[in-house]
């Protein structure tokens, strides 16, 4: 009955994003990882067996960190030795300073035009440095691509936030139990904060080692990770 149960997730889980065999494969392999031991080092993302995706208010997240990583192929979601809080930055100090933040401010409370925004200037400068920007080389590109943020605000605004594959809200949490935005989406998760949403999906990429119970520090099973998760989705609701 066990094995039926996980053979049965593997099936709706292929079924649903058979587009994307790469992620499905990856997944696999990861799953497979976790049944050869619990050690917290056999944690790997993608894994089709870790429910790593929560709903919280925005509104209720603090800070902001820098985890220097990327996580389009198989990444370890403990960290270990590691202070994760070090570069916390608290998240109202970020949002008046961030390009991003301050950018969606202007467009969405303040009613700025596009050539206006803190962002643009800033699209313009790394042009200016690099000869490209996101795709962009010229102001046409720009304005586009401010059009599409426009576009993108009145779909949250109608829809909210939905989830995704491999292109969610990357957050992690820290040592000390902190939910913390990192990485990339900073235009979802400002919008998202500006529409005072009450419950978007994140998902948990990383998770700090010195966050868990003592005897979880060396192993930790499924059902013992997804409660600790699931602690951290009622802290943030």
């Amino acid at each position: 009955m066990f094995k039926f149960m996980y053979i049965k997730k593997i099936i709706i889980f292929f079924s649903k994003f058979v587009i994307n065999k790469i992620f499905f494969f990856r997944s696999i392999k990861n799953y497979l990882k976790i049944l050869s031991g619990k050690n917290i080092n056999n944690f790997y993302l993608p894994n089709i067996l870790i429910k790593n995706i929560i709903f919280i208010n925005p509104s209720k997240i603090k800070y902001k960190g820098n985890a220097n990583m990327k996580f389009k192929k198989k990444t370890t979601l403990f960290i270990t030795n590691l202070d994760t809080d070090k570069n916390n930055i608290e998240m109202y100090k970020f949002e008046n300073e961030h390009h991003s933040y301050v950018t969606c401010n202007q467009l969405f409370v303040k009613n700025f035009q596009i050539k206006e925004c803190k962002e643009y200037f800033f699209f313009k400068k790394q042009i200016e440095k690099f000869g490209e920007y996101k795709g962009c080389k010229t102001d046409h590109d720009i304005n586009l691509y401010f059009k599409k943020l426009l576009n993108l605000f009145e779909i949250i605004k109608k829809n909210g936030i939905k989830t995704n594959i491999d292109n969610n809200l990357d957050f992690m949490i820290d040592r000390n139990n902190n939910l913390v935005k990192i990485n990339g989406g900073n235009h979802r998760f400002a919008i998202s904060r500006i529409l005072k949403l009450k419950k978007i999906p994140v998902e948990i990429k990383l998770i700090s080692s010195q966050s868990l119970n003592k005897s979880y520090k060396e192993k930790i099973n499924i059902k013992e990770l997804h409660y600790c998760i699931k602690n951290i989705e009622q802290k943030y609701n």
